[in-house]
């Protein structure tokens, strides 16, 4: 089909997960991976979307479902289905035809669902001639984003939309971290997926059981954001090395870590690591590790006999319009 192709990358967390969702701060950046969307408006009144990754497809006009690929097409659908409806009654817009494809790792701690959700925003609201600013395609793709992940905190759509390097903290606008040169780190799969929803759900219980000592580890998150942000001005690699680690357990103190996590963190140390972590909401998904520079390869490769193992260049860009 026709129409206009905008992409956002996927991203990682250095630092911050769920301490973030209660105003914590979080350092996040997006990395080489990206979803992408193509929008042709339509004047039937007709909302088509297909994944074609997924292989699902539906149909709707207004709420009344025309076809489906599958019966539980239009239940996976509808987070996009809902953030479109809301643009169309916004923007008076009649009805779109949306294409969505992806190299991003679905349930993996990547921020698929954000990078999705930000480029079919981007793409629909270009294919009616609106101007967005990114506050508008901020707040139009988070519409998507509770009824996936429970309680999204924002960083994923700050970080996939802005791309580089950002210091976020629920509420305030991101705030970039100028870094000079490109560097690598290492992505880990764990080859198990997971369910954001449930993980944030199961947090939320603890820190209602605890709260203080959930307050003061948030304290503990924000020196440790404070510090990744400083360290990576400098490009200091140890250092960001040791805070990943000392990340990963405080993470691993509220309950997101699991044996599978662990042993990528702890595998990725012995090969060389200068520092690992669990990246996402874990309970499954991915871990990031940093290795000395003229190692990284090597590193890599050691990892990658145990798990899934690739190499990042960072900095990336965020949205962008495709040619």
């Amino acid at each position: 089909m026709g129409g206009l192709t905008y992409s956002a990358p996927a991203k990682v967390i250095f630092c911050g997960e769920h301490y973030v969702v209660y105003g914590g701060r979080a350092v996040a950046c997006a990395i080489p991976k990206r979803a992408y969307a193509t929008v042709s408006h339509r004047n039937d009144g007709l909302v088509s979307i297909e994944s074609q990754d997924a292989r699902i497809s539906a149909v709707w006009r207004g709420e009344k479902l025309i076809k489906s690929s599958d019966q539980g097409a239009p239940t996976r659908l509808r987070p996009l289905k809902t953030m479109i409806d809301h643009i169309s009654e916004r923007f008076g817009a009649k009805g779109f035809s949306v294409v969505i494809k992806s190299d991003i790792p679905r349930g993996m701690g990547l921020g698929s669902s954000a990078s999705v959700s930000l480029a079919v925003a981007a793409a629909c609201l270009a294919s009616i001639g609106h101007e967005a600013t990114l506050q508008d395609l901020l707040e139009i793709a988070s519409i998507a984003e509770p009824e996936i992940h429970y309680r999204s905190s924002g960083v994923d759509l700050a970080a996939s939309l802005t791309g580089g390097f950002i210091s976020y903290v629920r509420g305030e606008k991101p705030r970039q971290i100028p870094v000079e040169d490109e560097f690598n780190i290492i992505l880990i799969s764990t080859k198990k997926g997971r369910r954001t929803g449930s993980i944030v759900k199961q947090v939320s219980t603890l820190r209602e059981q605890f709260i203080n000592v959930f307050e003061r580890l948030r304290l503990v998150n924000d020196e440790v954001a404070a510090e990744m942000e400083v360290a990576l001005r400098n490009l200091r690699f140890e250092r960001i090395g040791a805070l990943f680690t000392i990340q990963h357990n405080l993470l691993k103190t509220i309950g997101v870590s699991n044996r599978a996590l662990d042993e990528a963190v702890e595998y990725a140390l012995k090969a060389g690591a200068l520092g690992a972590k669990l990246t996402g909401a874990g309970g499954g998904g991915c871990a990031i590790a940093i290795a000395p520079q003229d190692k990284a390869k090597e590193v890599a490769r050691a990892i990658s006999t145990k798990f899934p193992a690739e190499i990042l260049k960072l900095p990336q860009e965020g949205l962008r319009r495709e040619k």
